[in-house]
């Protein structure tokens, strides 16, 4: 039951597809009915030369043939120019057909008096041959737009499928860098307790220590300033010794000026 479930559903998925939407089926009866116009209007130009064939002289059919023709071509020249400058293959093509119209035109007076057809024949044959063509471009359009639809999804479908592996993959690699971004952070987060548990057990040493270097550096400056002190002493003690030997210098000096005396 499963299964045949599953292929109804692609069936219809299937169906879906094949299906044009409305936009597009607008543009393509657009194109249609553009070239079903043109094989209309080729129709009615063919008849109205029938029937000036009837009731014109065959100069004033020739010369109004040679000015449809004429118009033809420059319509023709007009579209190629145009599609030159836009670079459209549609324009080229209707450029080329207004083109072969006028030549077409110019050339039938030539062929019926070469091969002695009738005029009404002739351009009754080159009506229904002109409308079979446009009935077959209309034709060809439509598959083909229909085709370039059908691919453009097949393509969205196929690039899809690429995607996603690749959209997997990267989810795969997230999860993975958010991962590895969590260890990390609880690593650096047992670390950082680490640190501040070594700093809480050796705060009271540090303290020691500052004491200890406190009273040694106490210690150093008071033996600097003894040493100061007995340097000090030791240079006024031969000033004294100098004194005293002077005034012994001196009191032998009068005691001599009294003996002599």
């Amino acid at each position: 039951m499963e299964k045949e479930n599953q292929i109804s559903i692609q069936e219809e998925k299937h169906k879906k597809n094949k299906k044009l939407p409305k936009e597009v089926s607008q543009a393509i009866l657009k194109k249609i009915v553009y070239n079903i116009l043109k094989a209309i209007g080729i129709i009615i130009y063919f008849a109205i030369l029938n029937l000036a064939y009837i009731r014109m002289n065959q100069e004033r059919l020739i010369g109004d043939i040679q000015i449809f023709s004429g118009t033809f071509l420059v319509l023709g020249i007009v579209f190629l120019e145009s599609a030159y400058k836009k670079e459209s293959g549609e324009k080229a093509i209707t450029a080329i057909e207004f083109i072969v119209l006028s030549l077409h035109s110019l050339s039938i007076m030539h062929v019926i008096s070469m091969y002695e057809y009738d005029f009404r024949y002739y351009l009754l044959t080159s009506s229904y041959i002109f409308a079979i063509y446009y009935v077959l471009k209309a034709i060809i359009i439509y598959t083909k737009e229909r085709r370039a639809y059908l691919k453009s999804l097949s393509d969205i479908s196929e690039i899809v499928k690429k995607d996603e592996p690749i959209k997997k993959e990267a989810k795969k690699r997230k999860k993975q860098q958010e991962e590895d971004e969590s260890k990390r952070e609880e690593k650096s987060e047992v670390k950082v307790e680490n640190k501040k548990e070594d700093k809480t057990k050796q705060k009271p040493k540090s303290k020691t220590k500052r004491v200890v270097k406190k009273t040694e550096n106490k210690e150093k400056v008071e033996e600097t300033e003894n040493a100061k002190k007995s340097s000090k002493n030791k240079k006024a003690k031969p000033v004294k010794k100098v004194k005293d030997e002077k005034s012994k210098t001196k009191k032998k000096t009068k005691k001599e000026v009294s003996k002599d005396d």
